[in-house]
């Protein structure tokens, strides 16, 4: 698991080339040649309906060079309607990467930018510190010709004819035009507070977890306290995380974009005090529900080879990362801008709750932070715990010095384990250790062994390395933090919570006997209020008492009586939440298939009649790369794991469908409460179901075995066909915050264009 992402974040900083005096742009000119999409007439056609939905006429009409008139009646050909008024959310960075990642394959970078309405240097920073954003997008940029429009030929009208008519045929007549949610509606409704009764103060003070701190469900990255809105964090969202149990929030930051300009960093701070400002507009906000705001703290940052030609800095300069160099931490001087940054962030923000560290992997920090210190002069001689010590120290030093009362959380993630003892020993008394609960939990799934990494729900901590680490931390002094997963894992990302509650309730459990002090509750993944969320509050002093099963059973009723109602908890408890646990614990886990899988995308993915070459990404593109979904596992049982996951969420679904049913008449407010548990429970369903698919038909695509490839399409369709107005309906599901949208319901509709195709 470390070395993988160890990986990744090297390839972060390897992919930058000269670009004839431009912003140079990440693979530009070096990425094999883009897909074609066989199902469309042509790549004019694809461009059209891929953006129909999120991108103005007009802008489409330049990108191709040609008139709105033009464009639209290309759209008009596939049988798509008048365009209607499009969210400014695509356009923002809540929602860029679902264009970007649609037309990645379609046009070339200057295209990108133009249809983006950026410009090379936003677009550079993005692919940089977005999220992995370039790695997600497989650490390549496909080679595309410039798109123009021209004038469809004969043949190409008859087949736009034909999506037109298979797109009638297979999801109705008024398939676009239907009543649809808008997508990012879910945002629009956290900005309202609602009138909901507030959590007893005394009841949340018994929680058995004193910390519980978690992250936004639609948080923007990058840059987010540019806005000085901070709408990241809504006060309707504070609101309903407080009602969940939540005392904590989180944001990404860089350091060197909230301090002023230093003596040694003379270029750093630019717009600070706007950042500074949204900053204490948040902690202020979040205030008023009891909440603090915490910061992730992964630092300091590298810096480009450019910023070391100042005369002096050479000797500041560390190891290198492709044309990035590390801020050396074995310089005092670093060290010290460090402490003293920290100090006056943490003066200049008052009651800024504290910071959480990452200090080895993610991005290129320290020297050791990527295991590599060997190789710089100031750092040789110098051990992994020493480095590490050193860093953390100077972060709670300057925390501490600005504010005694924060808190200093130090993640021991990507640490070498050997070093974890020593490295906890000497860590200051007042920082608090924390541990992935689930991390290098054994495990079988299908009668393969595995073990588990991290983001997982499937599988219930804690493990051994993190028992042993918090046993070196109670002994040490400091007090343990676990990291989990309450709401969703990179395992199924694409809802807002996986209903497998008696994983949860167990996980719970598990923790609340394990003397852990505090809760990570979400990496960026995961951040929605919930009943997931809402029973991690219920394990308090007051019952935990009794048998271990006595406790789960008692705690997932409570909690689906208070969602639910009393008269019908234990049948959502039984036939939903159990079933959907029981089936999620055959979810064929890897690290590989964790991240390579199609799980996120689902049935969105598309079918290749032909290999692609590609290979599958990190939570971005799956391509048709099955020997990387399946990682440890033989195709049958990958395929028949995926199978027996899904099992249990059609259980679940059609429990609260039952229930629904029986209520819409007399409470149509708690029919849509079941309604929406539908929707989540089948998305979870046909995602499982649709990977089956996929990989069963790169089998029989590989053994040329037409006929089973007929059958697998033809199961496909009709499960999208049946899923589309699902999601349609519910503008949560496809949305992750740092991916946005991995598909919308046009996506859907081209996969059914992609099956008729295939089977015609």
């Amino acid at each position: 698991m470390q070395s993988y992402r160890i990986v990744v974040c090297l390839l972060l900083l390897l992919f930058t080339i000269p670009c004839f005096g431009q912003v140079p742009l990440p693979g530009e000119g070096t990425g094999p040649i883009a897909l074609s999409f066989d199902h469309f007439p042509s790549r004019m056609h694809a461009f059209v309906w891929r953006n129909w939905p999120l991108v103005p006429s007009e802008r489409l009409a330049a990108v191709l060079g040609t008139t709105t008139e033009n464009v639209e009646k290309v759209a008009r050909s596939v049988g798509l309607p008048p365009q209607e008024e499009i969210s400014p959310y695509w356009q923002s960075s809540r929602g860029y990467i679902t264009v970007l990642k649609r037309n990645w394959h379609l046009l070339p970078y200057e295209q990108l930018v133009e249809l983006l309405g950026t410009d090379r240097e936003q677009l550079a920073y993005s692919l940089r510190e977005d999220d992995f954003l370039f790695i997600k997008l497989g650490s390549i940029k496909p080679q595309c010709e410039p798109l123009r429009y021209a004038e469809p030929t004969a043949e190409q009208k008859r087949r736009a004819a034909q999506i037109a008519g298979c797109v009638r045929r297979e999801l109705g007549e008024n398939w676009y035009t239907t009543p649809e949610e808008p997508r990012f509606a879910f945002i629009d409704r956290f900005s309202q507070v609602p009138e909901i009764k507030p959590v007893d103060v005394d009841e949340a003070n018994e929680s058995a977890f004193e910390l519980r701190y978690i992250y936004s469900y639609f948080a923007t990255f990058g840059d987010p306290l540019l806005d000085p809105t901070v709408d990241s964090y809504p006060d309707g969202l504070l609101r309903q995380l407080k009602e969940s149990g939540v005392n904590g929030v989180w944001l990404h930051t860089v350091l060197r974009t909230l301090v002023p300009p230093s003596e040694l960093f003379p270029e750093f701070g630019d717009k600070h005090e706007i950042r500074l400002q949204s900053l204490r507009t948040l902690v202020q906000r979040a205030k008023k529900y009891g909440i603090q705001v915490y910061l992730y703290v992964n630092e300091p940052r590298a810096m480009h080879e450019s910023f070391f030609e100042t005369p002096g800095r050479k000797k500041l300069a560390g190891v290198r990362e492709g044309d990035h160099l590390a801020l050396c931490t074995s310089r005092p001087e670093v060290r010290q801008w460090l402490t003293n940054s920290m100090t006056y962030l943490f003066e200049n923000v008052p009651d800024l709750g504290g910071v959480f560290t990452i200090t080895a992997s993610e991005n290129l920090t320290s020297c050791a932070s990527h295991h590599q210190h060997g190789q710089c002069p100031n750092c040789k001689d110098r051990s992994f715990a020493d480095i590490l010590v050193e860093v953390n120290t100077a972060i709670e030093q300057g925390v501490h010095r600005g504010n005694p009362n924060a808190k200093v959380i130090v993640w021991d993630w990507g640490w070498q384990d050997a070093f974890a003892e020593e490295i906890i020993n000497r860590l200051p008394k007042s920082c608090r250790l924390m541990s992935v609960s689930e991390w290098s939990q054994p495990i079988k799934r299908g009668g393969i062994d595995s073990v588990v990494g991290e983001y997982s729900i499937s599988n219930v901590g804690p493990g051994p390395r993190a028992s042993q680490h918090w046993e070196f931390a109670r002994k040490a002094g400091l007090k343990p933090v676990a990291k989990v997963q309450v709401n969703a894992t990179w395992e199924m990302s694409a809802v807002p919570y996986i209903p497998a509650l008696e994983r949860v309730a167990q996980h719970g459990l598990n923790l609340s006997q394990a003397g852990v002090n505090g809760l990570m509750l979400s990496w960026s993944v995961g951040g929605y209020p919930s009943a997931n969320l809402d029973l991690f509050r219920r394990f308090t002093s007051r019952n935990l008492t009794g048998q271990g099963g006595e406790q789960i059973d008692a705690i997932m009723r409570e909690t689906a009586a208070s969602y639910f109602g009393e008269e019908f908890a234990d049948v959502v408890v039984q036939d939903a939440w159990r079933k959907a646990s029981e089936s999620f614990a055959e979810y064929p886990y890897h690290i590989g298939t964790m991240y390579s899988g199609p799980q996120q995308v689902g049935p969105s993915n598309l079918f290749f009649r032909k290999p692609t070459g590609y290979h599958a990404t990190m939570v971005g593109f799956p391509y048709d790369d099955l020997n990387a979904w399946r990682s440890v596992f033989p195709p049958e049982i990958y395929v028949s794991q995926m199978t027996k996951s899904a099992t249990g969420f059609g259980d679940a679904a059609n429990c609260f469908r039952k229930l629904a049913d029986s209520v819409r008449e007399t409470s149509p407010d708690l029919a849509a409460k079941f309604d929406a548990e539908v929707r989540v429970a089948t998305a979870v369903q046909v995602h499982f179901l649709s990977v089956a698919n996929q990989a069963k038909f790169v089998l029989a695509r590989d053994a040329n075995d037409t006929e089973a490839m007929r059958r697998i399409v033809q199961d496909e369709l009709e499960l999208v066909k049946a899923f589309f107005p699902v999601v349609k309906a519910d503008s949560r599901i496809g949305f992750e915050a740092s991916n946005h949208y991995y598909y919308v319901p046009i996506d859907l509709a081209e996969k059914v264009v992609n099956c008729c195709y295939l089977l015609e």
